[in-house]
């Protein structure tokens, strides 16, 4: 079976092929895509998942292999009855109150149905199609041999193995349901103790790699805007809540949705609610630590921690100029800081942060390219909420707590204290050293090739001015110093504020009324 289907798909595939006019190259997007969905299912699902992959194909091939559509003909539910009895093992009346023979949704690789168990919850059943898997990994398997024909015919656009690698390990995943429970279940766990989210629970006792149940959840569309109204929702907290926690998932949790498009985030009882995790991206300590560098740069504006970042972040892959690179990033912050959503090309400024990155020999890792995506997507679906709202008028005061909070959080009182020591001790130190490298110099120690007039007169008010300098120096470290003690909230505390931070300012407050008066008396203000 496997070897006559295998011949008959290729000879298929040959003549799709040539119909859409490839025997001369791969040059038109929507040739490729009409082909796509003539082939049928399994390849509409390889051009889905190459519409994630910007980082591996062109701009203009990503945005047309959007629009493929994932509406497919049902499944007689005789044949998907039979699957999920052999899944679970047991006849649908003995797990079902009542199970809806008619599906809520009918993709190429599975359908949706509603049912209800025997304890009463609603909830929603995704059965795997039949056959699905043999067929999309045979049709890989065929693309691999014709590689060869296809890199000849595209080997300007895409680099075809690679592609096809990709292609493969992302099959896999698709193909297992317990990769996506999975995923459920650890985002449900990572926002547990958030009331505003809401995540399906899983019913691990009815799923396999090829059946999936979880809790039916009905809402509104996120971007259904007239219907959030109508129900009472404010719009723009919905919108707050919504960026604030995909920073969450992102720089604290390391894991997040990577297609948060309208259909998977509905508003429900008051909640934001996440229903489909079959794609989902995940950032380990050490790169989730890189872009919290990077996004520091982005709110303090500075340019050389961002390019140091993106430095730390990308795969080089040969010698890299360093001021063009600069110059990229530095026209593609400005670009977009401070322009409105509604007047964002989503696609192109994907393009482009991808295209600095490959002018400057510099590659994405695929889980960044995810997170890109994500946020690109999350972007477009706020700029319905508000199109005058920015990205940085949410994000820049995140990312601005989120760096105090990591630079204070591990002080504890004794931490504060050595500082504070360490930080007089260095200033008391320059004092001495320069003072020093006076007093040599008024002993006749120095040799300089110059010749002065008055040398003890000036060298006078040199040590007073340097010495005032100093003095102002040891005054901003104090101000500075019981600031962060302050935003720390540590130690005894005077009516809630921290009483080594009240002391600090007094004591800063003093020293400057003192070099205040020091300035005054000298007569030369």
């Amino acid at each position: 079976m496997e070897n006559n289907y295998a011949n008959k798909r290729f000879k298929e595939i040959i003549s799709v092929a040539l119909k859409h006019g490839f025997k001369n190259g791969i040059k038109d997007p929507k040739e490729l895509r009409l082909a796509l969905e003539e082939l049928g299912p399994s390849f509409v699902k390889i051009g889905q998942i190459l519409s994630t992959r910007p980082d591996i194909l062109p701009i203009e091939y990503v945005n047309e292999f959007q629009k493929l559509q994932d509406n497919v003909r049902p499944q007689k539910f005789s044949i998907m009855k039979e699957i999920i009895e052999k899944e679970l093992e047991a006849p649908i009346d003995e797990i079902f109150l009542d199970f809806n023979e008619v599906p809520i949704a009918s993709a190429s690789l599975s359908e949706v149905y509603l049912a209800r168990l025997k304890s009463g919850e609603k909830v929603v059943v995704k059965v795997q199609r039949p056959f699905v898997k043999e067929k999309m990994l045979a049709d890989i398997h065929i693309l691999k041999k014709l590689s060869p024909f296809i890199n000849f015919t595209t080997k300007e656009i895409v680099d075809v193995k690679k592609v096809i690698d990709e292609l493969s390990q992302a099959a896999e995943k698709e193909l297992n349901f317990i990769e996506e429970i999975n995923n459920i279940i650890k985002f449900k766990e990572n926002n547990r103790n958030i009331k505003f989210i809401r995540v399906p629970n899983v019913y691990r006792e009815y799923c396999t790699s090829k059946v999936l149940v979880m809790d039916y959840i009905s809402g509104i569309k996120i971007d259904n805007i007239d219907d959030l109204k109508k129900a009472g929702y404010d719009i723009e907290d919905i919108a707050n809540k919504v960026i604030y926690n995909y920073f969450k998932q992102v720089f604290e949790d390391g894991f997040f949705h990577a297609d948060p498009h309208p259909g998977n985030i509905l508003i429900s009882n008051g909640a934001i609610s996440y229903i489909d995790f079959g794609l989902m991206g995940s950032l380990d300590l050490g790169l989730r630590k890189k872009l919290n560098e990077l996004l520091e740069g982005v709110a303090t504006k500075d340019l050389d921690l961002m390019v140091k970042s993106i430095l730390k972040i990308g795969i080089i892959k040969s010698s890299i100029d360093l001021d063009k690179l600069y110059k990229d990033v530095d026209n593609l912050y400005n670009t977009y800081i401070d322009v409105p959503f509604h007047n964002y090309d989503i696609p192109q400024i994907l393009d482009e942060i991808l295209r600095v990155c490959k002018k400057n020999n510099i590659t994405m890792p695929h889980n960044i390219v995810l997170l890109t995506k994500g946020v690109m997507t999350l972007q477009a679906v706020l700029a319905k909420i508000n199109d005058e709202l920015t990205i940085m008028e949410v994000a820049l005061p995140y990312f601005k707590n989120r760096i105090i909070r990591e630079k204070v959080k591990n002080l504890d009182l004794l931490e504060i204290i050595t500082f504070l020591y360490t930080s007089f001790k260095s200033t008391l130190q320059l004092s001495s050293k320069v003072v020093d490298f006076i007093n040599t110099g008024l002993e006749g120690r120095l040799k300089l090739g110059l010749e002065f007039k008055d040398v003890e007169e000036n060298i006078n008010e040199l040590n007073k001015m340097v010495n005032r300098l100093i003095f102002a120096i040891i005054i901003t470290g104090l101000l500075v110093s019981s600031s962060l003690v302050i935003n720390a909230n540590v130690g005894l505390k005077i009516y809630g504020i921290s009483s080594i931070g009240i002391v600090g300012y007094l004591g800063a407050g003093l020293a400057g009324l003192l070099l205040l008066i020091s300035i005054i008396k000298s007569g030369k203000l």
